[in-house]
């Protein structure tokens, strides 16, 4: 795959008359169909840059004020399956979705699926960032997460400013890799502040911005690490910087500990190879010794007590 940065253009490049049919056709190919409003008299002014990372992509706008609609007929006609993590990096907005209208402040971000109609409405100059990702790999990483409402999540207070924090670094770290290839570590980034999440918002969890950050190292340590079967608690605690008792004390706070914790990774992600077809590649021996077990038989078991099923009996799902 070639340079990051797909597609980027402006509505001042194209006469006034003519931006929001511009804005329209040139995002709907690239994001999701939509329709756009203005109420701006000079005509509507934004800029948009698309950045594809294959199994993610993210949009980054800015612009003057406006309203996005997706509509009943835009979902049944235009359909698209994926799940939006959006940061408002500027101005405000509102949410009306199912009956439900949220109101989204400089800082805070939304989650969402692009299955169900919604507006949104950005009443000020904004600038706000979308991560595209696959809703078959969500379902499959989550299943049970319904996103039939959207999910807000305050940037400004509890855990939701650390969340806010890793996702802006993502951001970052996507904009420095403005002309290079994509980078494979970002989109672990990316499924882990989900995680984090639905650890927090789904599991009605509170952690201070440091244990939430601790939390997310020691995850994103296990993640980079799973394939060695001599990982532990002790050279995770290290990589952290503090000791076992300490971190094992920290997780306890998210009923983790270390061990479970690695545990459940090489779980989750061996389940999630499979769903997508992993076993098609490979056998439940070589699925066994890529995530860190030390036999195919080690694997089976722990996999059928995690999830009341062998790795042979888990099926892909059908896409919706």
């Amino acid at each position: 795959m070639g340079q990051a940065l797909r597609n980027s253009f402006d509505t001042r490049s194209v006469a006034k008359a003519d931006r929001l049919d511009f804005w329209e056709e040139r995002t709907s190919s690239d994001i999701v169909g939509h329709m756009c409003s203005t109420m701006e008299e000079d005509g509507f002014q934004a800029k948009f840059d698309h950045y594809d990372f294959g199994s993610f992509s993210l949009f980054d706008i800015i612009g003057k004020q406006h309203v996005v609609s997706r509509s009943a007929e835009f979902v049944r006609k235009r359909d698209k399956d994926s799940v939006f993590l959006m940061i408002l990096m500027n101005g405000s907005a509102f949410v009306n979705r199912n009956n439900q209208c949220k109101l989204f402040n400089r800082g805070d971000l939304a989650l969402y699926d692009t299955n169900a109609p919604y507006m949104h409405g950005f009443p000020e100059a904004m600038h706000h960032v979308i991560f595209d990702l696959p809703g078959q790999e969500f379902r499959a990483r989550f299943p049970g997460w319904n996103l039939h409402d959207t999910l807000r999540i305050s940037g400004s207070t509890g855990s939701g400013v650390s969340i806010a924090n890793f996702v802006r670094k993502t951001y970052s770290d996507v904009r420095a890799r403005k002309y290079l290839a994509p980078d494979p570590d970002l989109v672990d980034e990316l499924w882990t502040a989900l995680e984090l999440t639905r650890d927090l918002y789904l599991g009605g969890k509170n952690l201070s911005s440091y244990q939430l950050g601790i939390l997310q190292r020691a995850k994103n340590y296990v993640h980079a690490h799973l394939g060695d079967p001599n990982l532990n608690t002790e050279k995770v605690a290290a990589e952290i910087g503090m000791s076992s008792r300490q971190l094992n004390r920290i997780l306890a706070l998210n009923d983790l500990t270390v061990k479970k914790l690695i545990m459940e990774e090489r779980l989750s992600q061996a389940r999630w190879s499979i769903e997508s077809g992993g076993l098609k590649c490979e056998s439940i021996a070589e699925h066994a010794y890529r995530f860190g077990f030390s036999s195919p038989s080690q694997f089976t078991r722990a996999f059928r007590k995690h999830f009341g099923v062998g790795p042979s009996e888990i099926h892909c799902p059908v896409s919706r």
